[in-house]
């Protein structure tokens, strides 16, 4: 390692990197090309404005300008000049959102005219940062006005130190070499170019910068050979970052290909092989430490040189990040706790964490890889997850700007919220939310509207059938450590004892529609009782007798049909046992247990010494009190009864216990932000009606007086974080991974912070 420092240092003071050799190995570099403007490395911010990736397919024409857009042909660094282009700019933007609607700014936003936007939000990074640009230049004139290439150039993963610059001008010198390079994958990949070594990438082996238009050229030339995998050709230019900004030199890439194993030729396992390529070796052959400066025996630390003399968890996870790279799978090193893993796009579909031992939550992005949002590894499928459909992650990027930059306090927040419609996985619209909710124009009916879609939705989700006890709480009555293990998959728990019992929290009521087991081995009960939970009391609900068991003579399953009784919790209480023929002392074992069902949640009296107005100056407390000793009376014909139930509830069924009869006909109204969602009219005592509320309005008429103990309303009620959490792990297509999982908190930790009038 020490060795390698060395060389790195020696080969920046002495190497000439104004010119590149040419290559008999089918690799076309530039003669000469000056990148001395370039910088040096430096760690990217955290925080910030990202922009993420997304791209149009292979068949998207680049749309030029309309004439509205206004023409950035002058030479930024003038102050003056700065300002007007910005005031100009802003001025075509406020005209066309003037009048809040979110369709019409949306429809904007879609439309060619937005490109206006995008203008606006580069030339302000690049007057920020102080940043001089030629807008003059023919090229780079060009590229301010082509809207497929700003939304390239902005939705495809941040830039660190701000160096907008640095990239438009590569993007430039490559579209002059390259006229072809204004569109589809090619316009692609100058961007991925662009991004990527606007910063200096410097090669693994000799420690030199690596050449980022040369590279350009030769992807170019492999993509026309088709010697890269087929998902290649249709990745956007965030995806292409992690291929080009490989670290392997180019000649080493064609070694890569060249020798790859034929068997994992393939975008399924290309990243893979390097465990049947790179040995584990902690010592050469001459005995030499892989941490003392001789184990490569002072040679360039290339793919080939691995390959022949291995290496430890760096060596290993480099070689197969740079594996996939040659063949065009974007891949990274990533580190873990004394360990370096890396992750590759698996299939060009899913990110896969490789040569791993501490797991998602625990990996973040390795020295000298640009990143977008956050260090830890687990943003990279997020964005991936983001990048689904372009078109709407850069409408929420377009969005964001609006909101940020636009719009007023109030219209603020309507515009983020609903860009977190269209993107949820765009993690910066979350943290700009911060501060757009907490304004004093946001209030509580606002809150209110907004936000009950999101709840109505999480209601219908949670009616669907589905497994219940998957990652529920389970106790049992030995090897308690395995016992969270019988609600997964593919995995066991066992019992040495001959009466054994496990027991499932299912976190609230729940209606069972069926109940499975997987038994393991042999060791399966010829002699059970399953109770449930019902009111906090074990009723016996199942028995063995009524068990369907599949034929399988190892691991079977035995099935139970459902119950009707509202079930907390599941106990399975075993006896009559089968030794395991393997370790001969298990009685029992499960693989996993089923529980298909509906859950119901643990509704409560939500309306309890909640605000209360009537008709009547005073007295309305007394209605929900919680006290039968205590009414209220009216002696007015109209009568109205008003209870603000501080939230967003979900409301089961309301109770109106009358102090004596009926009084009357009466009309429930729940409301949501001062209107009405449901409404029924009657006589009631019991009023079972579901919906949202946020306020329970009951008129009374057709009699002289009411006389009302209390009136109950009865369900659950969440505040704005809580249904915005909702929202989050909506948003993802399997939360329950390991890298959704983190991202989720680490989202959810943004909302906790919120402050706002239905935040608590």
């Amino acid at each position: 390692m020490r060795l390698l420092a060395l060389q790195y240092i020696l080969l920046l003071l002495f190497i000439n990197l104004s010119s590149s050799t040419h290559h008999d190995n089918g690799i076309r570099e530039q003669e000469t090309y000056d990148d001395s403007w370039m910088n040096e490395i430096q760690k990217p911010r955290l925080k910030g404005k990202p922009r993420t990736a997304f791209e149009e397919d292979l068949s998207y024409e680049p749309v030029s300008a309309p004439s509205a857009i206004i023409d950035v042909g002058q030479t930024l660094g003038n102050p003056k000049q700065e300002d007007k282009q910005l005031d100009e700019l802003e001025k075509q933007i406020k005209g066309r959102i003037r009048k809040f609607n979110l369709k019409d700014i949306k429809d904007y936003l879609r439309s060619d005219d937005s490109l206006a936007v995008m203008q606006w939000q580069l030339l302000k990074s690049l007057k920020e940062g102080g940043l001089p640009i030629n807008l003059q230049d023919e090229t780079i004139k060009w590229i301010f006005n082509d809207r497929d290439a700003m939304e390239n150039l902005l939705t495809s993963g941040d830039v660190e130190d701000n160096k907008w610059k640095e990239a438009i001008e590569i993007i430039a010198e490559i579209i002059r070499q390259d006229s072809n390079a204004k569109q589809g994958l090619k316009l692609k990949l100058a961007v991925a170019i662009g991004l990527t070594f606007s910063s200096d990438v410097y090669s693994m082996a000799h420690g030199g910068k690596i050449d980022g238009i040369a590279r350009y050229h030769n992807y170019v030339q492999w993509a026309d050979e088709e010697l890269l995998f087929g998902p290649f050709y249709d990745f956007n230019a965030w995806q292409m970052r992690y291929v080009v900004g490989s670290w392997a030199e180019d000649d080493e890439l064609v070694w890569a290909r060249n020798n790859a194993l034929e068997d994992f030729k393939n975008p399924i396992q290309i990243g893979s092989v390097t465990h049947s390529m790179v040995a584990y070796n902690l010592y050469n052959a001459d005995n030499v430490s892989v941490h003392e400066p001789g184990y490569y025996y002072g040679k360039p630390v290339t793919l080939e040189l691995i390959h022949e003399i291995g290496g430890v968890c760096g060596a290993i996870s480099k070689f197969g990040t740079a594996m996939a790279q040659a063949f065009g799978i974007p891949a990274l090193p990533v580190g873990q706790p004394g360990h370096c893993a890396f992750i590759w796009l698996k299939n060009g579909t899913t990110w896969y964490l490789d040569n791993d031992i501490s797991g998602w939550p625990q990996s973040t992005t390795h020295t000298g890889i640009q990143y977008t949002w956050k260090l830890e590894a687990p943003f990279f499928p997020m964005m991936n997850e983001a990048q689904l459909n372009t078109d709407l992650y850069r409408l929420s990027e377009k969005m964001r700007i609006i909101a940020g930059a636009f719009a007023n306090s109030k219209d603020k927040f309507l515009i983020l919220e609903d860009a977190t419609n269209i993107c949820p996985q765009n993690y910066d619209l979350w943290y700009d939310m911060t501060d757009a909710i907490s304004q004093e124009k946001v209030d509580k009916n606002m809150l209110q509207i907004t936000l009950s879609p999101i709840l109505q939705k999480h209601e219908e989700k949670n009616r669907e059938i589905k497994n219940i006890a998957k990652g529920k709480v389970v106790k049992a009555s030995v090897y308690q450590e395995l016992a969270n293990m019988i609600t997964e998959e593919s995995t066991e728990w066992w019992a040495n004892e001959t009466i054994a019992w496990v027991e499932i929290d299912l976190g609230g009521p729940c209606i069972i529609q069926e109940a499975r087991i997987h038994w393991w081995g042999v060791s399966y009960s010829n002699d059970y009782d399953l109770y449930a939970e019902v009111d906090a009391k074990f009723i016996l609900v199942r028995t063995r007798r009524e068990e369907i068991r599949d034929d399988s003579y190892y691991n079977p399953w035995g099935t139970l049909q459902g119950w009707n009784e509202k079930t907390s919790k599941i106990r399975l209480e075993m006896r009559n046992g089968n030794i395991d023929p393997w370790y001969e002392k298990y009685y029992f074992g499960i693989r996993q247990i089923v529980i298909t069902g509906k859950e119901l949640g643990n509704e409560q009296a939500i309306s309890v010494n909640k605000a209360v107005k009537t008709h009547i100056a005073a007295g309305g407390e007394k209605l929900v009190d919680g006290d039968n000793s205590t009414f209220w009376k009216s002696n007015a014909q109209d009568s109205w009864i008003a209870i603000d139930l501080d939230g967003l509830c979900v409301v089961n069924h309301v109770l109106i216990d009358w102090f004596g009869a009926v009084n009357g006909k009466q009309k429930v109204q729940y409301n949501v932000g001062g209107k009405t969602m449901l409404h029924k009219k009657g006589r009631f005592t019991h009023l079972t009606l579901k919906g949202l509320a946020g306020e329970i309005y009951i008129k009374l008429q057709k009699s002289r007086s009411y006389s009302i103990r209390e009136v109950t309303a009865v369900g659950f009620c969440y505040d704005a974080r809580e249904i915005l959490k909702m929202k989050v792990n909506m948003g993802f297509e399997q939360p329950d991974t390991a890298y959704a999982a983190y991202v989720i908190h680490d989202i959810s930790e943004i909302i906790e912070g919120f402050q706002c009038k239905l935040c608590n």
